[in-house]
């Protein structure tokens, strides 16, 4: 009875083992995006909260995903946060979405397609605290 329950563990702990190994390649510290599809696009501070922006870009959906980590004044990441966006374009068109949680970040799928400047307005509540940010940011 015991070589089976080893033996049933083992088959787990190899399929387990071989899954990690799979998947671990598709997932960054931002959550679960390309490895190299865009990057950082602005860090600010508002109210002692650190704001860092990444944009990624996933061509096979003709989306790019804005994403927005915050921390808290200690440097501890937020994670119970709502957050929404507010992007302007370079033909003056607005897209307005709330942002997801997904492991430690914040983001939304928006189209940052046309070539130009754009303003981003994020709007953040954390612990019944609001927070505004604010940044232009030009797709070259």
């Amino acid at each position: 009875m015991n070589s089976i329950v080893v033996r049933s563990f083992s088959g787990v702990a190899i399929f387990l083992l071989a899954a990690f190994c799979i998947c671990a390649p598709h997932f960054s510290t931002a959550g679960d995006h390309p490895d190299n599809p865009g990057g950082q696009i602005h860090v600010s501070t508002v109210d002692g909260y650190g704001f860092r922006y990444q944009l990624y870009d996933f061509p096979d959906r003709n989306t790019q995903h804005l994403m927005v980590s915050i921390t808290d004044p200690e440097g501890m990441a937020v994670m119970d946060g709502k957050v929404g966006f507010l992007v302007k374009g370079p033909d003056g068109a607005k897209q307005k979405s709330m942002a997801m949680g997904m492991k430690g970040a914040y983001g939304a799928d928006l189209d940052f397609a046309q070539k130009g400047h754009y303003s981003i307005k994020t709007k953040a509540v954390v612990g019944g605290k609001k927070l505004f940010d604010q940044f232009d940011y030009e797709v070259k």
